[in-house]
């Protein structure tokens, strides 16, 4: 049987704690609910539906396995978890004590403690996740997690090892997003074994069908094929030095670093002393032909320098020769959302070994400050780093730059001249590309049209993961204008007079400007415990952080900007910026002047 995600407010987590195997849990509840508690087994299935049976879904909980849902238009909303209700074990009420809240007479606090090693009768959990779930008045209620207690799920996890270490019990908690914002509680119980092969990548998942192992096989096949391909090709490959390869796997154009330390070898003139070549696609997520394959693996495998500038999976596949050079310049500067391994262990991280990420022979950040979280980021040692920074800003506040592009800008919409833009550039939310969204009806866009006004533009920039476009009225469009198809948005940064973001790193070069930023994170809490950050936005951010949209029209409406914050992060983070971040890639990396590079020997090498 299939039924709805129920996470109730009223059966809410407020502690979690360990005496050896006992797992104690204290639950609020509303007084004289006198419920019962079980652990069931969840069971997550993702539905995507259209916008309208989505609503109808939110208003009055209809089945989603109903035609109408399956032949609704896919837009890339998600339905929140569905859950396969199997009852493991009704938890004796023993073992449950109930405690007076001494803070609100109408609540009551149930201790739950329960035995880890007989949860299942006599049994340990079987491997899996399972929810607290409450019994009470004839409804079922899955216990929710308070946000303060959600913050420690960490440090309560337990790792059980037996049998000389060569096993292990593991008891893990986490968080998924729920209704209204809260979080649904999970256990995680898995056995796990000792695994000696940990340093080989299985590309590809086990299959338990037989289609799944025959497309298992093939895609094994395929990435040995692409090994042997570019081994053979780099052995008989002379290797003069000079060949340099810019490569996006995001976009089908150059951009950002890339372009600027391209452009930058050319003014130079070093176009002639070096052969400059180009692969540009937007891979992640989307099939490739086998041409495009074959010929990036032979540009790969044919050039000295690789300069990159985002995840690029192929790097995983195989490892490159120790005469090719792997230069990351991330398109990024610091941002709040957690990636690559600083989102060890959740949804979407990257393996322990053979990832991308640990390939690089070089990594260039943006000052020194970004050393540390790039370190975690990517998973390398610190001497492989390069705080040389970030190309894209050369001649970023060049005067002469500001004024051609404003001239140019408003030549084309005369209808801003004279007025206040607010760039409104988010981040995405869901999981990668293909799941990627914005949910738009945060925002009331006819409160934001009446705020500007004659005074300002509300102007969208989306991520470009996200194909849905703003659904702007056409009564409103001469306030709240879309430019998320503009390639770049550096330059939109000139004629912009207040950014609006979330955990997007776009207010890192932004602030150069030393113009306020206002965050808008309605869904802050939420997305710190599941998604992951560096570290704490509401502490951290440079610019006032709104939990609402109440709130960010207030901050709009009073000016209320926090522009202080500004200043203090532009002197940490720009304090050394001088505006010739390609010349000195170009002169330390190409031209030899840094001699310090090192790469583990374990991650190269001609085979």
């Amino acid at each position: 049987m299939y039924t709805y995600d129920t996470t109730s407010a009223d059966f809410m987590i407020m502690r979690i704690e360990w005496e050896r195997i006992f797992l104690k849990m204290d639950v609020s509840v509303p007084a004289g609910s006198d419920p019962v508690f079980m652990l069931r087994q969840y069971d997550r299935e993702a539905v995507q539906v259209s916008d309208s049976e989505y609503e109808a879904f939110v208003q009055g909980r209809r089945d989603p396995h109903r035609a109408e849902f399956e032949n609704g238009a896919m837009n890339g909303v998600v339905v929140p978890e569905l859950f396969t209700y199997e009852v493991l074990k009704d938890a004796k009420q023993e073992i449950v004590e109930r405690i007076d809240d001494d803070h609100d007479p109408d609540r009551e606090i149930y201790r739950i403690t329960v035995n880890i090693a007989a949860a299942d009768g006599r049994a340990f959990m079987d491997n899996g996740k399972w929810q607290l779930v409450a019994q009470s008045g004839g409804e079922e209620h899955i216990c929710s997690v308070s946000y303060d207690e959600a913050y420690k799920l960490q440090d309560v996890t337990r790792v059980f090892r037996y049998d000389g270490c060569k096993y292990a019990y593991t008891i893990t908690f986490n968080t998924n997003p729920s209704f209204d914002g809260l979080l649904s509680f999970l256990i995680e119980s898995f056995f796990m074994e000792q695994y000696d092969k940990w340093k080989k990548r299985h590309y590809v998942r086990e299959a338990l069908t037989k289609i799944g192992k025959i497309r298992r096989m093939v895609y094994f096949l395929v990435i040995w094929m692409i090994r042997i391909y570019y081994h053979v090709l780099y052995a008989i490959t002379p290797k003069k030095g000079n060949k340099i390869l810019f490569m996006t796997e995001t976009k089908p154009y150059l951009w950002g670093n890339l372009l600027y330390i391209h452009d930058r070898l050319v003014e130079r003139g070093l176009d002639k002393r070096f052969e400059l070549d180009e692969n540009c696609r937007a891979s992640v997520g989307v099939h490739q032909s086998i041409w495009s394959w074959v010929k990036t693996v032979t540009q790969i495998a044919t050039h000295d320098y690789i300069f990159i500038d985002d995840y690029a999976p192929i790097f995983g596949f195989f490892n490159l020769g120790n005469k090719t050079k792997l230069i990351q310049v991330w398109h990024a500067g610091e941002g709040f959302k957690a990636v690559g391994y600083c989102r060890f262990g959740k949804a979407g991280s990257p393996y322990p070994s053979e990832s991308c990420h640990k390939k690089y022979d070089y990594v260039i950040t943006g000052s020194q400050k970004l050393v540390h979280i790039f370190e975690e980021v990517f998973g390398i040692e610190r001497s492989a780093f390069r705080p040389y920074g970030m190309a894209r800003l050369d001649g970023f506040l060049n005067p002469e730059k500001i004024e051609s592009f404003k001239k140019e800008f408003y030549s084309e919409h005369p209808e801003f001249q004279g007025k206040k833009i607010i760039l409104f550039a988010p981040t995405y939310r869901g999981t990668g590309q293909k799941s990627a969204n914005y949910p738009y009806e945060q925002l009331d866009l006819k409160r934001i049209y009446d705020f500007c006004g004659d005074e300002y533009i509300f102007m969208f920039k989306m991520h470009p993961f996200i194909d849905q476009e703003p659904p702007i009225p056409e009564e409103y469009k001469d306030r709240i204008v879309d430019f998320s198809c503009y390639q770049n948005i550096n330059d939109l940064y000139y004629v912009t007079d207040l950014l609006i973001t979330d955990y997007s790193s776009n207010f890192f070069e932004y602030a150069l400007m030393k113009r306020p930023v206002l965050f808008f994170t309605y869904d802050r809490e939420e997305y710190e415990l599941t998604r992951g950050v560096h570290k704490p936005v509401k502490e951290t951010a440079p610019g006032k952080v709104c939990d609402s949209f109440d709130e960010m029209m207030e901050a709009l409406e009073h000016k209320d900007f926090e522009v202080e914050k500004i200043d203090k992060f532009v002197e940490d983070n720009f304090g050394d910026y001088d505006g010739h971040a390609a010349d000195r890639i170009i002169d330390n990396i190409l031209l030899g002047g840094d001699k310090t590079v090192t790469h583990p020997d374990e991650a190269k090498g001609d085979k």
